[in-house]
């Protein structure tokens, strides 16, 4: 698949200076990396690129949201994300620092063309948090949550509050699995 030329930089076209882009990030955008966790996002990015003779600075902004489901719940959600964040490109002709560093990258001075969309993927992607839970109910508008599910685990955090202290008998006859077995009891 080819990449958005939209998220191509044409270093050749560019002289000293400010220059600024506002680009989306969407399902489109996604399907250029199929091992992507997200497959549906609705992300504005602002980019503003500082070029000068021996290196450029990128600055990256967005906000939006990305398709995935609660993990609390396990409702389908659109999850905000927002993220700054910036990247430099320093242009050099040497062959020993043609290494990407994190946040810094090495070019050739002759470099056409400079493909911002991997950088753009990364941000999105990392901005991510690792347990995707949205409240839901002060949402506006409310997310569609399995609101039985949530009440489920409510009850159980007010039963375990409830409940009175184990003893060690207690322990070897139970199982911390045994609260989830009431789960699939309708």
């Amino acid at each position: 698949m080819s990449t958005p030329s939209a998220f191509i930089l044409p270093l050749k076209g560019l002289g000293k200076g400010f220059y600024e882009f506002d680009l989306r990030v969407d399902r489109d955008f996604l399907t250029n990396f199929p091992e992507s966790p997200i497959q549906v996002a609705d992300i504005d990015l602002h980019l503003i690129v500082d070029k000068q003779s021996r290196e450029m600075v990128v600055d990256l902004n967005f906000a939006g949201t990305v398709a995935t489901h609660c993990d609390r719940c396990l409702a389908d959600i659109d999850l905000p994300v927002s993220d700054r964040s910036q990247l430099i490109v320093k242009f050099t002709a040497e062959a020993n620092e043609q290494q990407d560093e994190g946040e810094i990258v090495y070019l050739h001075p002759d470099t056409n063309d400079f493909n911002l969309a991997p950088f753009v993927y990364e941000a999105v992607v990392l901005s991510i948090p690792m347990i995707r839970t949205y409240d839901c109910r002060s949402g506006e508008p409310p997310y569609p949550c399995d609101e039985d599910l949530l009440n489920r685990i409510e009850a159980s955090y007010d039963n375990a509050e409830e409940a009175p202290l184990k003893t060690q008998e207690d322990d070897e006859t139970s199982s911390p699995w045994d609260v989830l077995k009431d789960l699939n009891k309708n």
